[in-house]
């Protein structure tokens, strides 16, 4: 039987550095995306030759970095390649976007090659934040790259940062009513994370950024709950939330433990139980398209009890929660019986009718101490 698959192509290009970012990027120039693009697309054959044939192409992702600093003509080259390598029967084909980045010209190019959503980089609409982050664009860059992408038809998700030094409820507050106003029908909301070696940890550390602390963090993120709600908008996973159905299908599909290929420098792949990665090199992944070799590193076959694990961690990530016949028809046995004591301690927490085990809304933002109890 033919399966799904989603593709996941990494864009390692951005035009600066934001001050929390420890993504896979680098400052590129039009002729080092030139290369980039010509090594990406014969990854993508050379995989198309292991996978085509045993897999529909249903998902398309370009994340970065910034993929909208490709030109028109090398997301032709991708597209392009992808149709060419691919049997595909696309459901999603979304782009992340910085605003500093999308004009029509842009945008156009990407309907062009049948992109159906884009995902923009706006964090938040207070400049004085924006500016502290080292973020390229403003928020009357960000309405403009909104309405744009909105008028040409396109699905739109933003992304909002929660837990900024110096940001305020009404900060939150006034994300949530211009994205919503604006007409945007898919809200990222992450907390964020300050990450080791970064200019943000500095800044931290020598006392001229304030991190907020754990209790902070949960009062902003129980206060965006609230407003979206409010709004209109239904929460699918912890961190994400739509309106009339618009969720994000490619992420879906990691949350739901789903097929996913990844393409480029520093991407991440699972298929079939297996996981791996490629290399963060440039000149690393170069050499080894060059030379035909293997780019996958880290290969790890996932035992029964891992695929257990992570099925359990990922699905109560979602407001669906687990599928209890899923689970029991890739394991065998009784979940009940398998988790009785589990299901016993955390009784209070979430909801579980033999169908499906979810966690109550009230304690999702303690998911972790709950989904703990569950993992072997």
């Amino acid at each position: 039987m033919i399966r799904k698959l989603g593709l996941y192509l990494h864009i390692p290009f951005c035009k600066s550095r934001c001050i929390y970012c420890d993504f896979v990027s680098s400052l590129g120039d039009c002729k080092s995306m030139d290369k980039y693009v010509d090594y990406l697309c014969n990854q993508i054959k050379a995989d198309g030759e292991k996978y085509s044939g045993k897999y529909v192409v249903d998902t398309v992702y370009f994340g970065g970095g910034t993929p909208t600093l490709l030109s028109g003509e090398n997301f032709q080259r991708l597209a392009n390649t992808i149709k060419d390598t691919f049997e595909l029967n696309i459901k999603e084909f979304s782009v992340e976007a910085n605003p500093c980045t999308v004009d029509r010209e842009k945008l156009q190019a990407l309907k062009d090659v049948g992109v159906t959503r884009i995902s923009v980089g706006v964090q938040s609409f207070n400049d004085k934040l924006l500016k502290m982050l080292g973020r390229r664009h403003d928020s009357e860059m960000a309405k403009r790259a909104i309405k744009l992408a909105l008028e040409m038809g396109f699905d739109v998700s933003v992304d909002c940062m929660l837990g900024l030094p110096n940001q305020t409820l009404a900060d939150i507050k006034n994300f949530i009513e211009t994205a919503d106003n604006l007409g945007v029908e898919h809200i990222s909301a992450y907390t964020l994370s300050v990450e080791e070696g970064t200019p943000l940890e500095r800044l931290i550390e020598q006392k001229i950024l304030q991190e907020k602390s754990d209790d902070e963090v949960a009062i902003f993120y129980e206060y965006t709950c609230k407003l979206l709600k409010e709004r209109g908008y239904t929460r699918y996973e912890v961190s994400n939330f739509c309106k009339r159905g618009k969720y994000s299908f490619h992420n879906l599909r990691y949350w739901r433990g789903e097929d996913y290929l990844g393409l480029g420098l520093s991407a991440h792949s699972l298929i079939d139980g297996e996981r791996w990665r490629i290399t963060d090199n440039f000149d690393e992944y170069y050499s080894s398209i060059d030379k035909g070799l293997d780019l996958r590193l880290d290969k790890e076959e996932l035992s029964v009890d891992e695929k257990k694990s992570e099925m359990i961690m990922l699905s109560l990530r979602l407001d669906e929660g687990l599928d209890i016949e899923k689970y029991e028809s890739s394991f065998g046995g009784s979940f009940a019986d398998e988790y009785a004591f589990a299901l016993d301690k955390n009784k209070n927490y979430v909801d579980f009718d033999g169908k499906r085990l979810r966690i109550k809304d009230e304690y999702v933002e303690v998911m972790n101490s709950i989904v703990v109890d569950f993992i072997k």
